[in-house]
Order: structure tokens, then C-alpha cells, then sequence
């Protein structure tokens, strides 16, 4: 591959992979349990409510109430009412050995499906749900709030699946009419459980704008500050790399979302009602559908939520990688052997680009001895240096960008490639060779300690720079005439590149690592092959 075209894919690398590694260096708290200590925080721009987070600061695991059913494993907890803790029994957690955590919240406010009543406001307290638990339901009663209100939450759940139906009641409980409004949170940001994750964290606004659907992304997490939705709200999610928790009213074009900046890199999401006027006794019911699983078109597609699974300006690419992806997993029953199987099919799909590409380069190389002689023969006149070069270059037919914009046309698909096994949730826990899990870093365990690298070492990056260097070190022609000084820069790209790419890398998911590995191995072998067979 052109040397400017690795240098061009290495920033763009940089700027995908490197910029969470930087954050995580300099910010360590981001994507920590958030520590609960908000006195006040800004509702909307009319509207503030002041609540006293000291009751709810902590919410101790201990007081939890346990549901499992085939796909989740939820902890409620009834301080608040709220759940605690979400885990996915399908995905393992590599280092602790159980089911993935999504969430494990340390205080009520914000906690996933948490309800703070805007209006009438009330004295917050140390409110403690009565929890009921069935088959394949639950139930939590709050206590008469100190303005008289009462709240009820009765969740029905899909026996195998991630989503259920939850209805919430509110009751006033007072002698007069009262206006309701209030708060029903997705959660609060989820913790990023590697470097890379940390890109991936917003919260989602679904909407119809101007009669066009919009997914809107939003990271503001500046204390107090809010962020609302635009246009008919669908509904509202928080997600990270490969998890969402979405709620969705089923009341049609009545609920806004809010998003409020908590501070430390720290956000919360939320529905917001309409104000609705209750009557002394009356109730009121809203109904929402909930989704708190992977991000998997196969179980959002029933539900209607498929848009949570985007891929950003590349998102039809990404979809159709994706979906090879997984036609080529039914083959070889691997995820592993499915990523060397898709980069090769890519590879092939564009080799006439390629194949453009390294042509090129090779007529750009035979024709440097006479480039050469015209340097020094027009040395001193630059203007017809330039006139007497491009007019050689259309008289022999050789365009000195020809090697480098069939590349460039190929940047597009590997950046969607890139995005694509990034967000695959699939790949979680997903083994090939000693790597255990294709989503993380393939760590291997050392018996001692290295500086930087701690006591574990991952392996498939050193492999991967290993045969950057050896591509670099078979592939690289010198030319006769050449410029001393590009040569030189020629020699610095060849420790250089690999040098980058593998500081890039080294963090990366071992799925991406395997990916370009495998593009290296091939190009490479490519190259060898028309180095040979247009030798004379």
C-alpha cells in the first residue's frame, strides 16, 4: 500500500482509536460509577426542581430484590424503586468469570427506570418500594410522597428475551386536583469497560423531524446543563459500544427527552411527561415499552427499535459487512476465521482498485532515472522543471496520482469496516486461537511485571507490526536517481508506520487487530507477487 495512503489511514485510525486511550490517560474517572452528590440540577429552562440527594446517596446491594429470566439478570433495588443492576446472562465477563454487567448503579437518582416527580414538588425522602415479584413480573409500590402522591411500577416481562412492558401509576392521594408532571429515567451514562468504549457512550433521541425520523446522539455532561429533543419524540436510550436501555412510550407524541449534564463526564436521559391534572383520588396510567439488552438487530428488529444500531455516515456499509459477517460465521463457525474470511472477500471485491494502485507505483518507479535527469537539468528553473515533468508524465502516459486515489476510494470501506466489528456485539466472548473474547484486547497473562505494560502482554498487535515490518522490508524498492532525501524518508516510514500503527492498535479490540492483520498479509503477498512477475 502507498506510503501516504498508511500515513492517511493511520490518522484516521488515530482519530477513532486514540482519542478514548487519551481521554482514559487523562480523565481515569470517566466512565466510573458516578458519584451521587447533586444538590440541585436544571430540568428545563423554565423549570427547576431542588432535591436533596443525601437520603439516596447510597443504595447498599444488599437490600436487592433478584429477577432472572432466560436473557436477563435485574436486581431491584427498593430504595427508589429502582433497578440497581443490569447483566446479560448470554455474555460472559472475561475477567470475572459471570454474566456481563451493564450497569450497577450506586444511588437511586438517575438509576435506570427511576421516576423523580417534577410537579407538585415534594420533599424527597427516604422512600423504600414494596417490592412483589411473579413469574414473569414485577411489582413496586412507592409510599404516599410528602405531596401525596403515590407511585406504582408493574413490569411484565418476555420469558426469553430483553424487553418488557412497564406501567406506571401514579395516584393522588390528596383532597385536591393536582397537575402532574415528571421524569422517567433510561439511566445515567454507562461505564466504559475499555478504552475504546469510551467513544461509543451517549444517549440516543429517536424523533420525527419535519416528518423525517432522526436519531439523534448526545454526550453534554457539563453539570446542570440540559439537552432537549426536537420534533414527535419515539423514544429515548442511553447505549455504550454494544448495550442500550431504550424506554419508549406508547402514548403517541406526548413525552419530550432530556439530557442533563451530571459533570465528570457524567449524563443522564430521561422522558419528560406532559403536565396532566389529576383530580383528589384519581389515578393515572402511562404505559412504556423497555429494552434493555444488545444492541442486535435480531432482537430490536421485532421490537421496532432497530435504529438504535447505527453506523454513522458509513450505516448501510456497516449493516451489509455485518451481515456477511454473520453469513460467513454459518460457515466456518467461527467469528475469528469470519473476519479473516470478509477481509479477504473485501480485498478481492476491490482488487481492480488495488491492483490500479500498485501498477502505478510501478510505471511512477521505472520512469525515475529520466525524472532524475530532468531535476537536474531544469535545477535552477522550477517553472519548467514542472512544465518539462508533467508534460513527460502525459507523453509516457504515467499519472503521479495513480497510486494514490484507487486507495483513497478504498478508505470509506475500510473505515465502515472498522466501525462495524467495533459495535458487532456478537464478538463479545467470541474466542479464535488464545484470544477468549474478539471485542477486548487479546491479553495474555505474564508471570512478572513490564513497565507500561503491566503483567499482561497482547500479542496479536506484535504480530501484527512484526509483518508491517516485514511488508515494509519486502515490498520497498529503491529507484535509480531516486532524491537522497526522499530515500531517507522512505526508510524512516519503514520503522515509523508500523511503529504508529501498533501504538494505535495495541488497545484495540482483537477482532480490528486480526482485521488489519490479515489486509497486511495479503497486500503484502499481492505485492510480492507483481514484484516478480514484472521483474526483468
Amino acid at each position: 500500500m502507498d506510503k501516504k495512503v498508511l500515513l492517511a489511514l493511520a490518522f484516521a485510525f488515530l482519530i477513532l482509536g486514540f482519542y478514548p486511550v487519551v481521554l482514559q490517560k487523562f480523565y481515569p474517572e470517566y466512565g466510573q460509577e458516578q458519584k451521587a452528590a447533586i444538590v440541585s440540577k436544571n430540568v428545563s429552562e423554565n423549570k427547576t426542581t431542588v432535591v436533596s440527594a443525601k437520603p439516596f446517596e447510597n443504595i447498599s446491594e444488599t437490600d436487592d430484590v433478584l429477577f432472572k429470566n432466560d436473557k436477563l439478570r435485574l436486581e431491584f433495588n427498593p430504595k427508589g424503586g429502582v433497578v440497581r443492576k443490569v447483566s446479560f446472562i448470554d455474555y460472559m465477563d472475561i475477567e470475572n468469570k459471570g454474566p456481563l454487567s451493564l450497569v450497577s448503579a450506586k444511588s437511586s437518582i438517575g438509576a435506570p427506570l427511576s421516576v423523580e416527580i417534577l410537579s407538585p414538588s415534594a420533599i424527597v425522602q427516604d422512600q423504600t418500594a414494596k417490592i412483589s415479584m411473579g413469574a414473569d413480573s414485577v411489582s413496586l409500590v412507592s409510599p404516599v410522597l410528602s405531596n401525596e402522591v403515590q407511585v406504582t411500577k408493574n413490569y411484565a416481562f418476555r420469558r426469553s428475551g430483553y424487553s418488557a412492558d412497564l406501567s406506571v401509576v401514579f395516584k393522588n392521594t390528596s383532597e385536591k386536583a393536582i397537575d402532574l408532571q415528571y421524569e422517567l429515567f433510561a439511566g445515567s451514562s454507562i461505564p466504559a469497560r475499555h478504552s475504546i468504549d469510551a467513544q461509543y457512550i451517549a444517549a440516543n433521541f429517536f424523533s420525527m423531524v419535519e416528518n423525517r425520523a432522526k436519531l439523534r446522539h448526545v454526550t453534554e455532561s457539563k453539570l446542570g446543563k440540559t439537552v432537549h429533543s426536537e420534533g414527535s419524540l419515539e423514544w429515548v436510550a442511553i447505549k455504550d459500544r454494544h448495550f442500550s436501555i431504550i424506554v419508549k412510550p406508547k402514548q403517541a407524541n406526548t413525552f419530550s427527552g432530556v439530557v442533563t449534564g451530571l459533570g465528570d463526564h457524567h449524563f443522564s436521559a430521561a422522558l419528560v411527561s406532559p403536565k396532566v391534572s389529576l383530580a383528589a383520588g384519581e389515578s393515572i396510567t402511562h404505559e412504556f415499552l423497555v429494552y434493555m439488552g444488545p444492541n442486535d438487530l435480531g432482537e430490536l428488529l421485532p421490537l421496532g427499535l432497530e435504529d438504535i444500531v447505527n453506523f454513522g455516515k458509513m450505516d448501510l456499509i456497516g449493516k451489509i459487512f455485518i451481515g456477511a459477517l454473520e453469513m460467513l460465521h454459518k460457515i466456518f463457525r467461527n467469528y475469528g476465521l469470519a473476519i479473516i474470511a470478509l477481509t479477504l472477500l473485501i480485498n478481492l471485491c476491490l482488487f481492480p482498485f488495488t491492483r490500479q494502485s500498485l501498477l502505478s507505483m510501478k510505471r511512477m518507479q521505472a520512469v525515475q532515472p529520466q525524472i532524475a535527469k530532468l531535476r537536474e537539468q531544469y535545477k535552477d528553473n522550477p517553472t519548467r522543471l514542472n512544465k518539462e515533468t508533467m508534460e513527460f508524465y502525459k507523453k509516457h502516459k504515467v499519472n503521479p496520482f495513480g497510486g494514490c486515489l484507487p486507495m483513497l476510494l478504498q478508505m470509506p470501506v475500510f473505515i465502515a469496516l472498522y466501525v462495524a466489528i467495533s459495535k458487532f456485539v456478537k464478538l463479545i466472548g467470541a474466542d479464535f486461537l488464545w484470544i477468549h473474547d474478539l471485542s477486548s484486547p487479546d491479553a495474555v497473562p505474564l508471570p512478572f511485571t513490564l513497565p507500561f505494560l503491566g503483567n499482561e502482554i497482547h500479542v496479536l498487535p506484535i504480530i501484527m507490526i512484526a509483518a508491517m515490518v516485514l511488508q515494509q522490508r519486502m515490498t520497498t524498492m529503491s529507484m535509480e536517481g531516486q532524491d537522497p532525501m526522499v530515500a531517507q524518508q522512505q526508510k524512516m516510514m519503514m520503522v515509523m508506520m508500523p511503529v504508529i500503527f501498533g501504538f494505535i492498535f495495541y488497545t484495540m479490540p482483537s477482532a480490528l487487530v486480526l482485521y488489519w492483520l490479515t489486509n497486511t498479509i495479503f497486500m503484502t503477498s499481492y505485492q510480492l507477487y507483481l514484484k516478480k512477475s514484472t521483474a526483468t
